[in-house]
């Protein structure tokens, strides 16, 4: 059985591939048209008809609006092929689609309205319920935790004062009194690579009595939200 990482790259280092390779094979019109983008992979978690141990997906270019013209079914056609080419196949998905949405902006005169408390998550990632999201995972996690009778914070800024430091928790999480922290770790917004960082974001958090942080793995909280906030209520509440 192939060991499969389930972790897609991370949008700027596989932009900056398939950019390079259409460049390379004179598809300059193409690469245009993703300058500014972001791009995020998508499953249903049904099991893929070419591998039996990987999954079908979608991959989901977000562009500027002023580009989504321009993006004909022969450009998608022609992007497609390419993300075939340069998609890394230990990923453990199976590309057979592509989508192209637009990046959601707010108006210049009125930044703030879309906002997680001075988030510091950039436009061109996933908008939900007024708040902006890193992956899909994070918008089922958000969606479950709405359902409990919990107060919660979905990434927003945390600043560390005397260290000059601000750091983003993906869920800071209040339940009768006790505070932790839920971490979605392991798609291309939260890959596996980052382990080390994302651990001595912890750390900084305990150095002020934040004790409790919990990681999940991102396909985890995508399939089953239900069952990842169960178990770190349930964690909490003894804690």
């Amino acid at each position: 059985m192939t060991e499969f990482t389930y972790s897609p790259p991370e949008s700027p280092a596989f932009l900056h591939t398939l950019r390079s390779y259409l460049r390379a094979i004179k598809k300059d019109d193409i690469d245009t048209l993703l300058i500014n983008s972001t791009y995020e992979v998508v499953s249903s978690g049904s099991f893929s008809h070419v591998r039996w141990d990987s999954y079908d997906a979608t991959v989901r270019f977000c562009v500027p609006v002023a580009h989504l013209p321009k993006f004909t079914e022969s450009v998608k056609k022609e992007l497609l092929a390419a993300v075939y080419t340069v998609f890394p196949k230990e990923v453990g998905y199976e590309i057979n689609d592509l989508e192209i949405s637009p990046i959601i902006e707010a108006p210049p005169d009125d930044g703030k309205l879309l906002s997680n408390s001075a988030s510091l998550v950039s436009s061109g990632t996933i908008e939900h319920d007024g708040l902006r999201f890193r992956s899909r995972s994070e918008v089922k996690v958000y969606n479950e935790l709405k359902r409990r009778n919990v107060l919660f914070f979905s990434n927003a800024t945390a600043v560390l004062g005397g260290k000059d430091v601000k750091r983003e928790p993906d869920f800071l999480v209040c339940q009768d009194g006790k505070w932790g922290i839920l971490e979605v770790m392991g798609d291309q917004y939260h890959p596996s690579a980052t382990a080390m960082r994302d651990h001595d974001r912890a750390r900084l958090f305990k150095d002020y009595g934040l004790y409790f942080i919990e990681f999940y793995d991102a396909k985890e909280c995508y399939n089953s939200p239900a069952q990842v906030v169960d178990e770190f209520l349930k964690h909490l509440s003894r804690s």
